[in-house]
């Protein structure tokens, strides 16, 4: 008897030293306070790299950032932002404030430029507990005239775009977890050129250029959302030498074009979709309205892909190549009717010249 008491006591005393030793060795023990910080932090980083240099280009081209966190029932439960210099500081991350749990984050990157006067794009307003993911859209600004047609003369901020879904643990130990969110640019820049064949001047004011595509309203997963068609105008006509190329590729086989004369139009668009291959038009009429070129963009850029692919060893399909490049610029040589003879592509310093084509 006397044996199984003392095996109860003292089973009981090694159950309480265990239980305090527990208890000393906890993070939020006042003994271990000068060993650190034990809380839990979630931090959220943003790697722009879906470009053709495979580089990280966030801190030179992201100016804000607007992130959404969705629980798993796709209902809006947390939404942070932040602009300025802050975003090109060395190691720049955004603490999720959350809870442990699941989410899904979405996102909009450039939704606020100080030096605009007016944002490029605008999703619509949210409310945490009540905002569901597939309400979170983001729609270009455009101008509607009268008659219910769209259309853009907007050199647009550049936007941006990620999603990710992710696990945040929990750890009574504490902890810090690290989270990257991948992007892509959802606005490009196509500059158009028309040189005469014989190299006389040409006035931009003798022409019209628009481009057309519906392309405008983009979902939370960044698809095309069914919308109007978007007549873009461009943003700045010049007339003379432009520059049109970049030494960026030191390859053999790239042939960089330095300067051009001719009429040159400046646009920019919201993303380009690898399915609208024949829906964004690019038309340019003379002063007459007579149609000096009619080509699908879309088509005209892919031409370059093979090249990229060839040069970098990295296969893609068309829409990450849309994706990585967002400088585009096409040149169309006239004759002496100024009629569209031949035309060149060039990306970076790839310059492919294209003659008798018809990809209309």
């Amino acid at each position: 008897m006397k044996l199984l008491q003392y095996i109860r006591i003292h089973g009981l005393a090694a159950a309480i030293m265990i239980n305090s030793l527990m208890a000393l060795s906890s993070c939020d023990n006042a003994i271990y306070d000068d060993e650190g910080d034990c809380s839990v932090t979630y931090r959220l980083k943003f790697r722009y790299d879906m470009n053709l240099k495979w580089a990280d280009a966030f801190a030179s081209e992201v100016n804000s950032v607007n992130v959404y966190a969705f629980d798993l029932d796709g209902i809006l439960v947390w939404e942070k932002s932040d602009s300025g210099e802050a975003l090109a500081t060395d190691g720049y991350n955004m603490v999720l404030d959350l809870p442990a749990g699941d989410y899904e984050l979405v996102a909009w990157c450039g939704l606020y430029n100080p030096q605009s006067s007016e944002e490029s794009f605008e999703i619509p307003h949210t409310t945490i507990g009540r905002t569901t993911i597939d309400e979170l859209t983001n729609r270009m600004r455009r101008d509607i005239d009268a008659d219910g047609n769209h259309s853009s003369r907007r050199r647009l901020d550049f936007m941006f775009h990620g999603r990710i879904n992710v696990s945040l643990p929990a750890n009574d130990d504490g902890g810090d977890y690290t989270y990257t969110m991948p992007l892509t640019k959802d606005t490009n820049h196509i500059r158009i050129i028309l040189q005469h064949l014989s190299g006389e001047d040409l006035d931009a004011d003798d022409f019209t250029f628009t481009l057309e595509d519906d392309n405008g309203y983009l979902s939370h997963d960044n698809s095309i959302i069914a919308d109007n068609s978007i007549t873009y105008r461009p943003w700045a006509t010049t007339s003379g030498t432009a520059g049109v190329g970049k030494d960026d590729i030191d390859d053999a086989r790239s042939r960089a074009i330095i300067s051009v004369k001719g009429a040159i139009a400046d646009f920019t668009v919201s993303r380009m979709m690898a399915d609208h291959k024949r829906k964004m038009k690019l038309t340019i009429t003379n002063d007459e309205g007579e149609v000096v070129a009619r080509v699908p963009v879309i088509d005209y850029a892919l031409l370059s892909k093979t090249y990229y692919e060839e040069a970098y060893r990295h296969p893609m399909t068309d829409q990450e190549f849309l994706d990585r490049e967002d400088e585009y610029v096409l040149t169309f040589f006239l004759d002496r009717n100024n009629k569209w003879l031949s035309a060149s592509i060039l990306i970076h310093s790839w310059h492919i010249v294209l003659s008798n084509i018809d990809l209309d």
